[in-house]
């Protein structure tokens, strides 16, 4: 099936909005179930972390469009340390997003970085002091071929659900708009076994995933559902735009053409 047609199956994930509850469920129910397992440890309200996540960033290392990627994106999740510490090390434009976006993107580089340093600067707490900060401008990130993020549950039709704060679909949308991303660029979650589920509920704003990598396989989305292609500024609060500076600029930037 060409990933340019969307399939009856895919199509069915938006036919019935689903209610935060159910999503809330889903997240409570696959929390519990990795505690239960041993696999983490006190990660309700988390992407949480694995023992296994440094073998799922390996399956995605050697991935032929990671390697031909130039520019990858990465969210500041402990889950993720190892994709963005892979990342630096192999050369690439590693874009990465600061906690709660509220000081929007770096870029981190392998040229810019002592080797001993690596590891710190791909933290949350270290990406300020290594990285350069980037204008929320499509000049400035450039064009992005792959994003890698993790998730709380995924399904096998590329459905993602996160933690619930919603940073990574709003990343998306910032990225979408500057053009630094269009509907074709590839986005893969990286998850345990027991975090892929039948069916997981996607609304308009939620963005999909085209690969799942685990600790033991690489699953390939055959088609997944259409994402978000714009900001909703209507449903965003003032508080939260105020306190996301890509979103400040962006508005600015708007205001400042009308």
């Amino acid at each position: 099936m060409s990933r340019d047609v969307i399939s009856d199956r895919s199509m069915a994930h938006r036919e019935i909005p689903p209610s935060p509850a159910l999503k809330a469920n889903i997240r409570e129910a696959t929390w519990g179930q990795m505690e239960a397992a041993g696999l983490s440890l006190a990660i309700r309200g988390t992407i949480p972390t694995f023992p296994g996540q440094n073998k799922a960033a390996e399956r995605l290392r050697g991935l032929a469009m990671y390697q031909r990627a130039r520019t990858i994106m990465v969210p500041p999740d402990q889950a993720q340390l190892q994709v963005r510490v892979n990342a630096i090390m192999d050369g690439k434009r590693l874009i990465m997003a600061t906690p709660g976006l509220r000081d929007g993107f770096y870029l981190l580089h392998k040229g810019e970085i002592k080797a001993r340093d690596w590891q710190q600067a791909a933290r949350s707490s270290g990406v300020r002091r290594f990285g350069t900060r980037l204008d929320t401008t499509g000049k400035e990130i450039g064009t992005i071929d792959l994003l890698a993020t993790g998730a709380v549950a995924v399904d096998l039709q590329g459905g993602r659900i996160g933690k619930g704060s919603g940073y990574f679909d709003l990343e998306y949308m910032i990225l979408r708009e500057i053009g630094s991303v269009n509907e074709q660029t590839s986005v893969v979650a990286l998850v345990d076994d027991l975090q892929v589920r039948e069916q997981v509920p996607m609304e308009e704003k939620d963005v999909a995933v085209d690969f799942i990598c685990t600790p033991t396989r690489v699953i390939t989305i055959e088609r997944r559902l259409a994402r978000p292609w714009q900001i909703p500024w209507d449903l965003l609060p003032e508080k939260a735009v105020k306190g996301m500076r890509p979103l400040k600029e962006l508005r600015k930037g708007s205001e400042g053409k009308d």
